[in-house]
């Protein structure tokens, strides 16, 4: 099992975003890190914990964002359908799509701060990258319509 952090250089550059309906619908399953009920239990003792550790701007930067989601919960009647996503690189395609979506939640440097035993889980808190499947994919399909061309060339021909 390897670390995160040591496998990971540019860690702040990875982030999570709490979204919620009927937005979080568009989220893939295999990006939802929790949903529902667990969304609120995270976010409250997440909440508590930078409360605490106000000692630093950083601290005091995601105390404020923290207070606006907390505000943004409290709205809600159920948290049925309130996701937090995993950890998307910013650099990857879907980061935009998916920040588009929601509000920023976590830098991945700063979620294994407060929940270091996923330090060794990154299948479980990283979503895949599927840019580069996106990208063979494309290439396959251009083949395969070269290939089709193909053909009827041929058979025209008979």
């Amino acid at each position: 099992m390897a670390s995160i952090r040591s496998d990971i250089t540019t860690l702040d550059r990875f982030q999570s975003f709490i979204v919620f309906e009927p937005a979080s619908i568009r989220i893939s399953d295999n990006d939802i890190l929790y949903i529902g009920n667990n969304v609120q239990t995270i976010f409250d003792e997440t909440f508590e914990k930078v409360s605490l550790l106000q000692n630093d701007i950083k601290m005091k930067i995601l105390l404020n964002k923290f207070e606006k989601i907390g505000n943004m919960l409290s709205l809600l009647e159920s948290n049925d359908n309130v996701i937090i996503t995993k950890f998307f690189d910013r650099i990857w395609r879907r980061y935009s799509y998916v920040s588009h979506l929601g509000e920023s939640f976590f830098s991945l440097d700063v979620f294994l701060d407060f929940f270091p035993q996923f330090d060794t889980e990154s299948e479980k808190v990283i979503a895949q990258r599927i840019d580069a499947n996106v990208d063979q994919f494309d290439e396959e399909d251009d083949d395969d319509e070269d290939e089709d061309e193909d053909e009827d060339t041929n058979s025209s021909d008979e």
